[in-house]
């Protein structure tokens, strides 16, 4: 249990008496069996290791990010496309070498456009080719013809 998700003091409660100490020696304290104290979290590992019983959660609950649906939907089309390509069915893929969209909803469960569909596609082709260029556009570089 790392400190920084504690509260900043807690009640522990005492089945016998019992006398805590930090464990920088600098704060104390003393409880009667049955009785509930709050104390400083830094008082807390002492408390645990001497039976005291917290009577609430001793970290602070986080809350969970969640992708966004964009996020979400970019993540999944372009691991779908990733899929096709690999396992190279022709049947999957359009005359114009685009994945087929019924090929995709087969293997994601959520609405995407053809714009999505395409981004994620041309993505997952440079990932799958390995050329290190993420960007959806390519530019050959121009070459000069000196005389």
């Amino acid at each position: 249990m790392e400190l920084d998700n504690r509260p900043p003091s807690a009640e522990f409660t005492a089945a016998r008496n019992v006398r805590i100490v930090s464990e920088l020696g600098n704060m104390c304290s003393v409880f009667a069996a049955g009785e509930t104290r709050r104390i400083p979290k830094a008082l807390f590992n002492a408390a645990l290791v001497a039976g005291l019983i917290p009577e609430g959660p001793l970290e602070i609950s986080t809350p969970v990010k969640k992708p966004s649906q964009a996020v979400i939907v970019s993540d999944g089309l372009n691991e779908a496309c990733k899929k096709l390509i690999v396992r190279g069915v022709p049947e999957d893929f359009t005359v114009s070498g685009y994945p087929r969209a019924a090929s995709v909803r087969k293997l994601v469960d959520f609405d995407f456009t053809a714009a999505d569909m395409r981004t994620a596609f041309e993505e997952a082709m440079h990932e799958v080719n390995g050329d290190g260029n993420n960007s959806t556009e390519h530019s050959e570089p121009s070459i000069g013809v000196t005389e």
